[in-house]
């Protein structure tokens, strides 16, 4: 019984530790006019999922085909998604751009402090006036924004946690530009 328990453990142990599972997802980026957006999630045995998802109420201006397809809930958006990248619409990387990346943007910022407790975790963007929570599920006390992404017309920001994409609809106005960091 015992080898049996070891065998199992170790690849659970290896599962967790492959390069494919543990590298995140990566964000490609939102429509010129941020109607919608894709991001890819890595799976099993070296396949990665491409996530297509429209951002707001307003109905995508996206390939044609899109609209055709079934939709699933993931990263808080309704959203096709691709098993196989090959599937996915013909030159689709030329129609979309990651914005501006970085802790801010044109008189947005991110709090340097995740909000991990309460009813609603997730991350705060501050500007002009009382700061906003974009909720982003499965935080901890040890979560660290690793990269953010600021949508041109910053109705938008996206951010990979703990190698997992959020993405929020920006109502905070922008403020002041923080100073440069030297």
């Amino acid at each position: 019984m015992t080898g049996r328990v070891g065998a199992i453990a170790l690849g659970a142990a290896l599962l967790v530790a492959s390069p494919a599972l543990a590298s995140g997802d990566v964000f490609h980026g939102w429509s010129k006019d941020g109607t919608w957006l894709v991001f890819e999630r890595p799976g099993r045995n070296d396949v990665s999922e491409l996530f297509f998802c429209p951002t707001g109420s307003a109905p995508p201006k996206w390939p044609a085909m899109l609209d055709e397809l079934d939709r699933l809930p993931e990263a808080g958006l309704d959203c096709v998604r691709f098993l196989d990248a090959n599937k996915a619409p013909y030159q689709w990387r030329k129609l979309v751009s990651p914005g501006d990346e970085g802790p801010s943007s044109k008189g947005l910022s991110l709090s340097a402090e995740l909000v991990t407790d309460g009813e609603t975790p997730g991350w705060l963007i501050e500007g002009s006036g009382k700061p906003q929570l974009c909720p982003a599920s499965g935080l901890r006390d040890t979560s660290k924004v690793q990269r953010a992404f600021w949508h041109p017309s910053l109705r938008s920001s996206a951010v990979i946690i703990d190698g997992t994409f959020h993405h929020c609809a920006v109502t905070v106005r922008p403020g002041k530009a923080p100073p440069k960091r030297r």
